[in-house]
């Protein structure tokens, strides 16, 4: 699947985009980068056993490997990377262009780095229109895998003032990235950015409304945790979601005691709405 080109100043219509199609005939490849440290020899060796016994099943290719700088991948895509405009008012604005907002706009400032939440994915598009929808002045809000901060972001904009934000996210990179974009976008007093899972989360609990835009075995893995640290009526905006998995999370949510009210899709990804039960 190639990169969505989004030229500057140019926000697409995602309903008129044709979702990719896979050529079954065609060879697959997969690539997967890792630190070039004194672990990397061990993970090399890893991978290249775990490849073999994958052989044992079926033709796999052999295991080729290179040194990248950082940079040469973790900056090249800018220049593909443009401003987007998402649900009614939102406008994602890479820190390295320009903009001038129209009556309206909310505008974030961003540069994601190499921490997800760039806007182009599905998930987090279904996520932000949904902020649009929920989050109300004096919201206490959890962004659970925060990746580049963009929700947290969205959520305290949307808000106002009065929105209190706990962004959190296992992945160090992640956090640093996230803290920049929150003191970029100037939401240093009502965004705190942290790492961590629901654990780290308790002490800011409870909160009127949750955000996790991760992965469906997460979302599964984290429900009754989730459940305890809103209160009853409390929002969950979950997505990260593959449409085959949409049937266990909705059983795990159920069972969690966060019902489904709503549910969103955008080509194979969705986005569910919870809400907790007394």
């Amino acid at each position: 699947e190639q990169p969505l080109i989004v030229p500057p100043n140019e926000y697409p219509d995602w309903s008129a985009l044709q979702q990719p199609e896979i050529d079954p005939p065609r060879p697959v490849s997969v690539r997967t980068y890792i630190a070039d440290d004194e672990e990397a020899p061990g993970k090399r060796r890893e991978l290249k056993s775990a490849l073999w016994h994958l052989g044992q099943l079926r033709q796999v290719g052999s295991l080729n490997a290179k040194v990248c700088k950082e940079e040469d991948w973790a900056n090249a895509w800018k220049d593909y990377y443009g401003i987007q405009r998402m649900g009614e008012c939102v406008v994602i604005k890479p820190s390295w262009l320009e903009y001038t907002p129209k009556q309206g706009d909310v505008v974030l400032d961003l540069d994601p780095g190499m921490a997800f939440g760039t806007g182009l994915h599905p998930t987090t598009r279904l996520c932000l229109i949904a902020l649009e929808e929920y989050v109300q002045p004096g919201t206490a809000i959890l962004d659970l895998g925060t990746g580049s901060g963009i929700l947290a972001i969205a959520a305290a904009k949307l808000g106002g003032a009065g929105v209190r934000v706990i962004a959190l996210d296992t992945d160090r990179v992640a956090v640093e990235a996230a803290a920049e974009n929150v003191a970029r976008n100037g939401l240093a007093e009502q965004i705190e950015v942290a790492q961590g899972s629901t654990l780290a989360a308790q002490q800011g609990a409870p909160y009127d409304l949750i955000v996790a835009n991760i992965l469906a075995t997460v979302i599964i893995d984290l429900s009754r945790s989730l459940h305890e640290l809103m209160p009853p009526g409390g929002k969950l905006i979950a997505s990260g979601i593959f449409i085959e998995r949409e049937e266990s999370v909705v059983e795990a949510l159920e069972r969690a005691g966060l019902p489904v009210r709503k549910r969103r899709q955008e080509g194979d990804w969705l986005c569910l709405i919870s809400e907790r039960e007394q």
